[in-house]
């Protein structure tokens, strides 16, 4: 019987050091990496799961190497070396996100946890905030995506207590839908264009208005409060936020509005 060729990787195999600069160890199948097993980048970065024909596919968690230390930047699924189906993304700033993804965008339902002005770049990860006295409050989305983009029905909680409800298109407030401000107790419903307000009215916030949005009980006179509790937090997990039928609220409300508007 012939001898079997040592260069022929099946089953679980220590580390072996690719012609790339990567190390591989973990389960081979017919010298394709296949199974369970851990890649370590030339970078420093990590992955720890499933691998299917050389590709990142099943389960798995991406480690990204900064700061000399790893973080879990994002832990989910995969496919064909692809963040695809449900998982959760951990940016460089402590942003996180966790939904649905599609070819490593964000695709589908999901929810955002973001800085306020996140481009201010002095807040990072690496403890240079620590002892600010002011530091970002968040603002949470859940909702329709498309390609990385927010766009189509979706709640927005912001920093400062304000609450938007209603269509979305490329990251800004687009057809029908209502604000609601903190500050004022007031509501404005109408339409937007790209942003912009293109015709509604303003009323009176009613009663546990914005608790019946979010699905969950908001403190505070009113709804406000939400900056102050955010700047106490200084970015620990905020409490779970829930839609309560997102794709029924106020819908009869906005869809009247937006006829109106269209009429003029």
């Amino acid at each position: 019987a012939r001898a079997t060729d040592p260069s022929d990787k099946n089953g679980h195999r220590p580390t072996i050091h690719l012609p790339s600069g990567k190390k591989y160890k973990g389960e081979w199948s017919a010298n394709k990496m296949h199974g369970r097993g851990e890649m370590t980048y030339v970078n420093g970065d990590v992955y720890e799961g499933d691998w299917v024909e050389n590709a990142r596919e099943g389960h798995g968690t991406y480690w990204k190497h900064e700061y000399r230390r790893h973080r879990a930047e994002y832990v989910g699924e995969w496919r064909r070396g692809k963040r695809e189906g449900f998982g959760v993304f951990h940016d460089e700033l402590g942003q996180r996100f966790e939904g649905d993804w599609v070819r490593s965008k964000r695709h589908g339902r999901g929810r955002q946890t973001a800085i306020a002005n996140a481009e201010n770049r002095e807040y990072q990860t690496d403890g240079s905030n620590a002892g600010r006295s002011n530091p970002p409050g968040v603002d949470v989305y859940e909702g329709d995506w498309v390609e990385d983009r927010m766009t189509g029905e979706g709640v927005m909680a912001y920093a400062n207590g304000d609450v938007f409800i209603g269509g979305w298109l490329d990251g800004e407030k687009h057809g029908a839908g209502t604000h609601l401000y903190a500050g004022k107790g007031r509501a404005y419903e109408g339409v937007w264009d790209r942003g912009t307000p293109r015709c509604g009215t303003y009323r009176e916030a009613l009663p546990n208005e914005a608790e019946r949005i979010l699905g969950r009980e908001v403190s505070g006179n009113g709804f406000r409060g939400s900056a102050e509790r955010n700047a106490k937090t200084k970015m620990k997990p905020i409490p779970s936020l829930g839609l309560v039928a997102p794709r029924e609220v106020e819908t009869e409300s906005r869809q009247e509005r937006l006829r109106e508007c269209e009429a003029r």
